[in-house]
């Protein structure tokens, strides 16, 4: 029983908690995330980005916090609206969104560990290149399946979140939902890359 209850509530907390509750937990959230980014050196800069880069002032690192959300939050009630015949809450879409970046603190943390930091070097070297992949090779395989793992738990409480908020399930909730999170990826990166040299 204890287990499954720790199952349900990493990847369906939103069977608990919804609404100005949930979006509470999600702005404590976020704030660590960008908070532990900023120091941690690890960018979460798109709806399904992260990279390892000490760069980058505060601002940025909340830049993207609330921008992915927002932008998330916008994407997911419209499409909501489309595919849903039930009253769709923004508040509980709102909340349950922010809630599901709380995978990003554990991926954070990982930035406090210095070999995530890879440097590649002289990129147009390519045999200083080849040379640098060949010598990191287990951390460049650790540090890819890490950040899957963590991107993928995201979508997962994303995904749940928006069927339930949407009231959706199924193929129906599953194409509808995998659409709006790729156009929010482009519309994540365009606004980023137009939004962030302003601040750096």
């Amino acid at each position: 029983m204890k287990s499954k209850t720790l199952v349900e509530w990493m990847f369906t907390p939103f069977k608990y908690i919804a609404g100005g509750k949930a979006l509470l937990i999600g702005v404590a959230v976020m704030a660590l995330v960008s908070v532990l980014g900023y120091l941690s050196g690890v960018h979460f800069d798109g709806v399904l980005d992260i990279h390892f880069s000490l760069k980058g002032t505060y601002l940025v690192h909340a830049l993207y916090q609330v921008t992915t959300w927002f932008i998330l939050l916008l994407v997911l009630y419209i499409t909501a609206r489309i595919m849903s015949k039930s009253e769709v809450r923004i508040i509980d879409l709102a909340g349950t969104i922010a809630v599901s970046q709380a995978p990003l603190i554990l991926m954070a943390l990982c930035g406090f560990i210095p070999a995530f930091h890879l440097d590649f070097g002289d990129m147009s070297d390519l045999d200083e290149l080849m040379v640098t992949i060949k010598d990191n090779i287990g951390m460049i395989v650790l540090n890819a399946i890490v950040g899957l793992v963590f991107i993928a738990w995201t979508i997962i409480l994303r995904y749940n979140a928006y069927s339930v908020s949407a009231n959706l399930k199924g193929s129906k909730a599953i194409v509808s939902f995998i659409i709006a999170l790729f156009i929010s990826e482009i519309l994540s990166k365009i606004v980023l890359s137009l939004t962030v040299p302003l601040l750096s």
